[in-house]
């Protein structure tokens, strides 16, 4: 088995910080090891050792974090609920998929959850099937946000909007036929989304 250098541990120790800083989410291994020339596998063994020793935070897989980042930028620590339909809605079902952390200077203060868009009736919002919606959880929404609500039963992501007196789910597709306007009856809102990320290709 090669030695350790015991300068490789500052040098991904400082990379995940200033990989943290750029782009407000942690590193995968697969970043650190683009960024700092090391290889993949090694670059894997030095975050065990850091991990045991304290030094970071490491779940095996994305969520690499040090005591820096922890201390310099507060961040909120949500459960992924399932999907959230973007279309038809759905039944209301709520099982945990993963965690994630976002920082609080992105989603602000609250209590949060995650949901993946499936449907693609929020895609003028910007929001695209597989896309984690982050969303503060609560009871009330203003017209004009992007709300997860339960109506009949059923969960969707919509743009709560207002026309004589009564509110209206609207989809955010210029295809009006296939995603017409929800005129609920019994409303319940469940949260606001605040921010969605997704994947570059």
């Amino acid at each position: 088995m090669a030695r350790r250098k015991p300068e490789r541990y500052g040098i991904i120790y400082d990379y995940v910080n200033q990989y943290y800083a750029e782009h407000s989410r942690y590193p995968s291994v697969r970043d650190i090891a683009a960024g700092t020339g090391i290889s993949l596998a090694t670059v894997h063994r030095y975050l065990k050792d850091m991990k045991e020793s304290g030094e970071i935070e490491y779940d095996g897989r994305r969520s690499i974090s040090t005591s820096q980042i922890e201390m310099d930028s507060p961040t909120h620590f949500m459960k992924v609920l399932g999907y959230v339909a973007c279309g038809e809605g759905q039944e209301e079902e709520e099982s945990v998929i993963e965690y994630i952390r976002m920082p609080e200077s992105i989603v602000g203060k609250g209590e949060f959850f995650a949901l993946i868009a499936k449907g693609e009736s929020m895609i003028g919002a910007g929001i695209s099937p597989g896309d984690y919606v982050i969303v503060r959880q609560q009871k009330t929404a203003d017209v004009g946000d992007y709300v997860v609500a339960l109506y009949e039963g059923k969960n969707n992501l919509k743009l709560l909007a207002k026309e004589n007196g009564k509110y209206i789910l609207r989809s955010c597709n210029e295809d009006k036929e296939s995603y017409p306007d929800i005129y609920p009856e019994d409303l319940q809102i469940q949260g606001v989304a605040v921010c969605v990320t997704h994947k570059l290709i």
